[in-house]
């Protein structure tokens, strides 16, 4: 039997996208827009887990987790407390109240995924062959984001920003001669290249910046808040640090390439776009 979560954030596309990430984990998902929605949804059904912004209207997050800390029918169902990233006091007050995890805005795909299943697994809500399977949380050899969380990640990231009307930017890096030196080098050739190339991005990128892998020989880094001239600081950083960590293999270098795209300077009209536009800039 799946887990049930109960998502509850006052933002309509943030429902929507938390909706979608539990949805890739195989959750059945219920949502509530403020805290006295909370209450009346788990009055009608226990959830597995509850994630729950600590602004909602009504009745905050902060008040509606004293009160379901307060009931033994419903103080042992875990509580994922979001708040904004500076809110530490927020952060404290809500572990000291009961909270099992904080995470915070603005939201970071991977991280709340792996969040949820670290909690739907300590409550005993996955079959053991469910904990093996680690192929939605990321990916298994890079441990970097897979291709359909780059998907929400843009979605939501292109949202806020021109909701807030902040920059955008969005950088692929691309090995070139991939399937060249996968030929010579066989099985081996994802240890030899990619692992080595991914580790390097890793290295020159911010922690506010998502990365992931979007293809079997591809990355997209994702720069929140990034201008173009930003993003062509990051681009030509990581040109010279590949160039220089580049590994020597039995069947040759790898060929890297690595361009970017940024809003509002391009003229697309979503996240999608925005990452073609990167994808082109590698021609």
């Amino acid at each position: 039997m799946s887990a049930l979560v109960l998502v509850a954030d006052a933002d309509p596309f943030n429902l929507r996208m938390l909706s979608e990430l539990c949805a890739t984990l195989g959750y059945e998902v219920m949502t509530a827009a403020d805290g006295g929605a909370v209450l009346d949804a788990m009055a009608r059904q226990r959830p597995s887990l509850v994630l729950m912004d600590s602004a909602l209207p009504v009745m905050d997050g902060i008040k509606v987790l004293g009160i379901l800390k307060a009931d033994s029918g419903l103080r042992d169902v875990p509580v994922l407390l979001v708040t904004q990233e500076d809110d530490v006091e927020g952060r404290a007050r809500g572990m000291a109240m009961g909270a099992n995890d904080c995470v915070h805005k603005p939201y970071r795909p991977l991280e709340i995924q792996q969040r949820l299943r670290d909690v739907v697994k300590l409550t005993n809500h996955e079959s053991a062959n469910d904990v093996d399977d680690q192929r939605q949380i990321a990916d298994p050899l890079t441990h970097l984001g897979t291709a359909n969380q780059m998907r929400i990640s843009l979605d939501y990231e292109f949202t806020r920003a021109v909701r807030y009307k902040h920059a955008l930017s969005c950088v692929v890096v691309s090995c070139l001669n991939y399937t060249e030196l996968a030929h010579g080098l066989g099985a081996s050739a994802p240890d030899q290249v990619i692992a080595p190339i991914a580790n390097t991005i890793k290295g020159g990128i911010r922690t506010v910046d998502h990365l992931f892998r979007s293809e079997m020989f591809e990355f997209t880094v994702l720069l929140p808040e990034t201008s173009h001239d930003g993003a062509r600081v990051v681009v030509e950083r990581l040109r010279a640090t590949l160039r220089e960590h580049a590994v020597q293999t039995s069947a040759g270098r790898p060929v890297i390439a690595v361009a970017g795209a940024s809003y509002p300077r391009e003229t697309v009209n979503d996240g999608d776009a925005l990452y073609a536009s990167a994808r082109r800039a590698l021609l």
